[in-house]
């Protein structure tokens, strides 16, 4: 079964150090996550809800990884989606 995780950029502010990003391997306040599914169906899903309930942030560069896919030759996180 696949799994898939869901990461966005918005001009909310995360608490404490924020979430680690992937692309550029340090904690940033301005990135979210905590989204996660089986199938590109549900998380397309997820993105719709959260432009629709947290539009007063801007919500912005979505990007879904794939939790088993093989990481890319500089350590990333294999990305299947961006929008």
């Amino acid at each position: 079964m696949k799994r898939y995780f869901l990461e966005y950029v918005s001009d909310e502010i995360e608490p404490c150090s924020g979430i680690y990003n992937h692309l550029t391997g340090e904690y940033d306040k301005h990135l979210h996550g905590g989204y996660c599914g089986n199938s590109l169906k549900t998380m397309k899903g997820y993105i719709s809800k959260i432009k629709r309930e947290k539009a007063e942030y801007s919500p912005r560069d979505f990007r879904i990884y794939d939790y088993e896919a093989p990481d890319e030759p500089d350590g990333h996180v294999g990305q299947i989606y961006h929008e």
